[in-house]
């Protein structure tokens, strides 16, 4: 796909860290279209130093929308890669530079396959937390789960991006739990929360000490996605409790997306 020019432009920009931002773009002279919470978007920028209007060439990246539908702009979570061909320039970019925005949203990690459990744990790390957000505040997920439970899990607070937004949701009701953890906390961190990687609380013991409830297929929907080596971990020792993986044609309870 030739890509001559930007179609949208950056209209805010939040640094979690120096190399962990949230981007905010918006459509310039076209309408973004209906999505659902979970869908990713292609953004993209000139291969060289400008955009190449003959040949087209581009650079183009899929991200998680981080953002819920219905707004005139995208949101997406993103980490910057030094050696990548697109966060770097990515991360150049101040509000009203111009990026182009693939017109079309798309994806299947949504919550449409799954089915109504009492139960949705929703399990990602770093900015594979980008399309639970959505979910979340999407008002229809109170409607088909009992409860939403976000285990979140980086490095340090820092990189715990919406940290503060999660913990003000979870303290205005009982619906959604948020349990997030950190891996490498230093000397100097002010923590008193989870620690060590995401998998070590879910195990039975650890979710059921946690949450007050069991990790049973019967009345739990999983979605694993960031790292790949978590997804495949815990997508393992989840099937060694009869999780089975969802397929259309074989409804399971175990949903991944490797993000990274």
């Amino acid at each position: 796909m030739k890509i001559h020019g930007p179609n949208a432009e950056v209209i805010a920009r939040i640094d979690w860290t120096d190399g962990l931002a949230t981007f905010r773009v918006r459509p310039v002279g076209w309408d973004l279209p209906t999505f659902t919470p979970g869908q990713f978007a292609n953004l993209a920028l000139p291969a060289g130093e400008a955009w190449d209007t003959e040949q087209g060439e581009a650079v183009r990246r899929p991200y998680s929308v981080a953002s819920t539908p219905g707004e005139e702009h995208v949101d997406v979570f993103v980490r910057r890669v030094d050696d990548g061909e697109l966060t770097p320039s990515l991360f150049d970019l101040q509000p009203g530079d111009g990026i182009y925005l693939e017109e079309r949203i798309t994806g299947h990690f949504t919550l449409e396959g799954a089915q109504d459990a009492e139960d949705l744990i929703l399990v990602g790390t770093g900015t594979g937390v980008a399309p639970y957000r959505p979910m979340i505040l999407d008002p229809s997920t109170r409607e088909r789960f009992g409860r939403v439970l976000l285990f979140y899990s980086d490095r340090n607070s820092e990189d715990l991006g919406y940290l503060e937004e999660f913990r003000a949701l979870e303290a205005g009701g009982s619906h959604f739990r948020f349990f997030p953890t950190i891996t490498r906390m230093r000397d100097d961190e002010e923590w008193s929360g989870l620690t060590g990687r995401v998998q070590q609380h879910l195990t039975p013991a650890a979710y059921e000490a946690l949450t007050g409830a069991a990790l049973d297929p019967a009345r739990c929907q999983v979605f694993l996605c960031g790292n790949p080596q978590m997804v495949v971990e815990v997508r393992q020792a989840l099937e060694e409790l009869d999780f089975k993986r969802h397929r259309k044609r074989e409804p399971g309870q175990l949903h991944m997306e490797k993000y990274w």
